[in-house]
């Protein structure tokens, strides 16, 4: 009755007006500011929002379609930079860690998703076609089904809601994996565990990391054999070379081999610089960390000019 006798559907306050149009919305002082806490901004989906970086407002994109996990925490640094979604939207949740690892979560108020890990995996598309060669070993669901006789003929009357089943005889449409510049076929990466393109199933996050250690064993294990054959050549490599070395340096008379050095002086012309005397090196002298003084009592004028010097250096 008041619907009738006082209608309000055509009244519109001006708060309602200054709330949509952003009366009075001042811009940030400078871009990259936390706005989590914010309002979605009602301009930036319609692609007119001139404010930009600056715009005090939420600007939330379409292609997001799994919560941040981090910004449920309030933890998230990207705003709305970041490639998820700033919103609590319980169907968009990611999935729950302890669930997809160990098929159970103890928490009772779990917000994230939990998903069965049998609706991860696909129908065989070779399989629904007649024939799947890779049999109970294939990565894909096998699924008997009762054929539709009605639709083989050529026509069912009850359609989708056929309770048997209406087979596809064609093959997923390939992904568009060719160059067009050089018209060379991409190699087209895709996962064996969750069949997405993109990545490997070693590097697949929806794997376990035990999983993913597994594959990653399995896929390097070729490549550490390649590796292991190359290091047994290379020291074989080297020892030839070390063998010549010191075959060389045996020749010229250095009798530790390793590193060629060169034929040494005749003793006769080394000259120690520790006492100044020949015949020696300077790790083999005689008369050891003293052998200095020895030095300064062979020359006492250059010791008395040095120390007359220093002493004039020091006035």
């Amino acid at each position: 009755m008041e619907l009738i006798v006082a209608s309000v559907e055509g009244v519109k306050f001006d708060i309602e007006t200054a709330l949509e149009e952003q009366y009075g919305a001042l811009p940030l002082p400078f871009p990259g500011m936390d706005k989590s806490i914010a309002a979605v901004c009602t301009f930036y989906p319609k692609g007119t929002c001139l404010k930009g970086a600056a715009c005090p407002f939420r600007h939330i994109r379409g292609d997001r379609t799994i919560v941040c996990k981090h910004w449920l925490r309030g933890l998230c640094k990207k705003g709305d930079q970041c490639e998820f979604l700033h919103e609590y939207d319980m169907s968009k949740m990611p999935e729950c860690y302890f669930y997809s690892r160990f098929n159970a979560c103890h928490n009772k108020e779990c917000p994230f998703l939990h998903i069965d890990p049998e609706s991860k995996i696909r129908d065989c598309p070779w399989y629904d076609r007649g024939f799947c060669r890779h049999g109970p070993h294939c990565r894909h669901r096998h699924v008997r089904r009762v054929l539709c006789m009605n639709y083989l003929a050529g026509f069912c009357p009850d359609g989708p809601e056929c309770k048997f089943m209406h087979p596809r005889f064609e093959l997923p449409a390939p992904t568009d994996n060719t160059n067009q510049n050089t018209n060379k076929v991409k190699a087209v990466l895709v996962c064996h565990y969750c069949n997405e393109y993109g990545h490997k199933a070693m590097y697949c996050l929806k794997m376990t990391p035990e999983q993913r250690a597994e594959q990653a064993r399995i896929e390097n294990e070729p490549f550490f054999k390649k590796f292991t054959m190359q290091t047994k050549i290379g020291k074989m490599y080297m020892s030839q070379i070390i063998a010549q070395t010191r075959n060389v340096d045996g020749a010229n008379g250095d009798k530790k081999g390793g590193i060629f050095r060169g034929p040494h002086k005749p003793l006769d012309e080394v000259t120690c610089y520790k006492c100044g005397l020949k015949g020696h090196y300077a790790n083999r002298c005689p008369k050891g960390h003293l052998a200095f003084l020895s030095k300064a009592q062979q020359n006492p004028s250059s010791f008395s000019n040095n120390s007359e010097n220093q002493s004039n250096n020091a006035n």
